[in-house]
């Protein structure tokens, strides 16, 4: 928290683990709610509408001035902040005169999810009105919402159509701006100030006693839902699953403690699950190995008869028992584990980044700061291509076997900026399977070793 000059004028300037927030002492007004926490695929913004760029243009009115009548009240209030705990800050602006009393409380905390807890309460005469924002327009402009008996609405409702009036505010595609309303009573309000610009806020008689809660930051669902704001979360048949998957990651979290534990149980807990398809699609790739030669022999006998071609191969198939496509279902499984993984991670990055740090590395939704992630997970990729190529016909080319070690270091500069928890889940995904390969690959020269002694016996006796 710091006190400081913006363009002449006296603000107070509060910082926590997302947001920045700026309040002038004239007008007791919330000048900027910046969003400084941004993560892959994710810029910082300005929350509080009217910005244009970096500048603030002139005419706007900012959210909490106080109107009497259609008279804005600018003088400059009297603040006050205090430390309630070394976590949360209370800061109060508060105006007086003999007629007039305005208090505005906000409580800011450093952990809080994009919320801040605020109380208005303003004593005068004939009608009082509250701005709660510039109403901005065109194309991409968010869209003016309101809340009422708990269900979102997108045009403010007629007196005795609703039991209460419960918030208003802008709801974005990348961004939330609302207003919650806990305690007191109110009307929405749309008008235009002195400037002729588009405002809303709320309105009321004489007097106006509010306490509530606001949003100011990104568009998450989870984070809507879980800090109260749970009208405004839309969601999809996508999003239910990447939820679920959301809420077990969480409860990882809740259980280990830390994110990055929870990632790796959560990796050792979908290799565990899917090992018995994993298993069955190693032993395919295999047993198509050591039939490559014979594959070969097949292709060039009958490269000018195709449907023999097909009948041969399906033969060799049946008297080895094996099948070919044994290996592709379990591959693709893998793939929507990995989206749903990363989502999870992009989508709890504001939970990730407010959580303690695993070894190294202070946030996990942000890149490994030395990349020793990407080192070990390109090293230990590298290392399994060559495990597993190795092993590999020559008839197979060089040509696969050098993309494979290529694949890793391309992999590596694309995704060098992935956020270190996918990195993390990445490289421990692969050493485990790099486990389970070296298992079956034993399982199977168990097996051999028993049919080749069977099979000298079986010779023996028909000799």
């Amino acid at each position: 928290m710091v006190t400081l000059l913006i363009d002449g004028k006296e603000a107070v300037q509060i910082t926590t683990g997302l947001v920045r927030y700026q309040f002038l002492a004239e007008g007791g007004v919330l000048r900027s709610a910046y969003v400084h926490f941004s993560t892959y695929g994710a810029n910082p913004f300005e929350v509080v509408p009217g910005w244009t760029g970096a500048s603030l243009p002139p005419g706007i009115s900012l959210p909490f001035e106080v109107w009497l009548g259609d008279t804005p009240l600018l003088q400059k209030h009297t603040a006050e902040i205090k430390e309630l705990s070394d976590r949360t800050i209370s800061l109060t602006l508060s105006f007086a005169e003999e007629k007039l009393r305005v208090k505005k409380e906000f409580t800011l905390a450093q952990d809080a999810l994009y919320t801040g807890d605020f109380g208005v309460s303003v004593d005068g005469e004939g009608s009082v009105r509250l701005i709660l924002g510039h109403l901005p327009a065109g194309r991409d402009a968010p869209e003016l919402v309101y809340i009422y008996d708990g269900k979102l609405q997108k045009a403010p409702l007629a007196p005795g159509a609703y039991t209460r009036f419960q918030g208003l505010g802008l709801l974005g595609k990348d961004g939330v701006f609302f207003f919650r309303i806990d305690g007191g009573e109110a009307q929405p309000f749309l008008g235009r100030n002195a400037a002729g610009q588009p405002v809303f806020g709320v309105e009321a008689k004489d007097s106006l006693h509010l306490q509530g809660r606001f949003y100011t930051g990104r568009n998450r669902y989870v984070l809507l839902v879980d800090t109260g704001f749970a009208p405004l979360a839309s969601s999809g048949s996508f999003t239910i699953i990447l939820v679920g998957v959301i809420r077990f990651f969480e409860w990882l979290y809740r259980f280990t403690g830390n994110y990055g534990w929870a990632i790796i149980l959560f990796t050792i807990i979908t290799r565990f699950v899917l090992y018995p398809l994993m298993r069955n699609q190693y032993r395919s790739m295999a047993k198509m190995q050591k039939l490559a030669p014979k594959i070969k022999k097949i292709q060039e006998r009958f490269k000018d008869d195709r449907e023999a071609l097909q009948k041969q191969l399906l033969e060799l198939y049946r008297q080895e028992k094996v099948n070919p496509l044994g290996g592709c279902l379990p591959m693709l499984l893998q793939f929507p584990i990995l989206i749903l993984l990363w989502q999870a991670i992009m989508y709890s990055a504001e939970k990730i980044h407010l959580s303690p740090a695993f070894l190294w590395i202070s946030d996990l939704s942000k890149p490994d700061p030395y990349y020793l992630l990407v080192v070990m997970g390109t090293g230990v990729q590298i290392l399994y291509s060559w495990y597993t190529q190795r092993r590999m016909p020559q008839e197979a080319g060089a040509g696969s076997q050098f993309l494979g070690y290529v694949f890793p270091l391309l992999m590596a500069v694309l995704f060098l900026s992935f956020p270190a928890g996918l990195w993390l889940y990445w490289t421990l995904t692969t050493i485990v399977q790099f486990g389970q390969q070296l298992v079956i690959d034993w399982e199977l020269a168990r097996e051999e070793k028993r049919r080749v002694p069977q099979a000298g016996k079986d010779g023996g006796e028909g000799s």
